[in-house]
């Protein structure tokens, strides 16, 4: 995902202490300035690397929801962040209501806890405090199928995990990141429609934290606290995610579409795959998913012919 140099930059940085440039210089066997360089890169990919002059860099490791706007601004991205400790509703419902009052693109819901969190396809889901979950309002510059937003935010949360944290996590179409096979990330978005145009974009994100799971659901998830083995900085996980998810909803905006693909079928667990789609009317389709299309579908090769499914449910067989 990274350049050598700059993975190792980011290596030593992960820890949250200060590293002197002097220091990076001397293992990496590079000028100060390169390293300066590095680092810059770093940052306008999205890390929140902050300089103390004459001492070093290190990348803020914070916890606390509301320090999550000065830490885009490290990265030159701008966001409203709201931030609830028990919503009631789902951060998607709060999102609506804020719109409807006039909130703009890029206004973020985050709630510590959700007594009625909404997952997929009208399903419950489980949001206790400890975990990452809100919602970006999205007036949309892109008008392309939602199935590509979907992609690009599964991406911009598996990159962020990966940065940040190391931990080697995977994108599951259509709406899933995975660690390990087991799931740490459920995506869902909401629209509303005005005439032949979609007027507002509810991009929720639930991310397994620092929660603890219930007993029923320990066989296909997990948290990325469990993973680590340390508190997950969720500030600064929010922080990275949204920087990647501008960047490449960005590019979805000037129809390139291509890059969210390129990056999702990099990062994917499903390709390759034999596996199991129920669709939305009940069929089922078993055969190997062999790429996403264009527009975000999930190519699927049964019996040499080619489905390209639109919605429903995957599942990965054992081969």
């Amino acid at each position: 995902m990274f350049a050598r140099t700059a993975e190792l930059v980011l290596t030593r940085l992960r820890g949250g202490r200060l590293v002197s440039g002097e220091s990076l210089a001397s293992e990496l066997g590079v000028s100060r300035t390169y390293v300066h360089k590095v680092v810059n890169w770093l940052r306008r990919w999205g890390i929140p690397i902050v300089a103390e002059p004459g001492l070093g860099y290190y990348i803020p490791l914070e916890n606390d929801i509301a320090k999550t706007v000065g830490l885009l601004r490290v990265v030159g991205v701008e966001a409203l962040v709201t931030h609830i400790e028990k919503c009631v509703k789902s951060s998607q419902d709060i999102a609506r209501e804020l719109a409807a009052a006039g909130a703009g693109s890029w206004v973020v819901v985050v709630c510590d806890e959700m007594v009625t969190g909404r997952g997929r396809l009208g399903r419950t889901w489980y949001a206790p405090r400890g975990g990452l979950w809100f919602t970006v309002i999205l007036r949309p510059e892109f008008t392309g199928p939602l199935h590509l937003l979907s992609l690009a935010a599964g991406v911009s949360v598996a990159e962020s995990l990966i940065a940040l944290l190391g931990v080697q996590a995977r994108v599951k179409w259509p709406n899933d990141v995975l660690v390990d096979d087991k799931k740490v990330c459920g995506i869902l978005i909401e629209g509303e429609a005005e005439a032949d145009r979609i007027k507002l974009l509810y991009l929720g994100i639930g991310i397994n934290a620092n929660n603890e799971l219930p007993p029923e659901v320990r066989e296909t998830a997990t948290s990325i606290r469990n993973l680590v083995g340390a508190e997950v900085p969720r500030a600064t996980l929010l922080a990275v995610i949204l920087s990647r998810l501008k960047s490449y909803y960005s590019y979805l905006s000037i129809g390139r579409a291509d890059k969210v693909i390129n990056s999702w079928e990099k990062l994917s667990a499903t390709v390759g795959k034999t596996v199991r789609v129920v669709t939305l009317g009940g069929g089922e389709i078993v055969g190997r998913a062999v790429a996403v299309d264009r527009l975000g579908r999930l190519v699927v090769e049964m019996s040499g012919v080619r489905y390209h499914i639109e919605s429903g449910d995957v599942y990965h067989l054992k081969q």
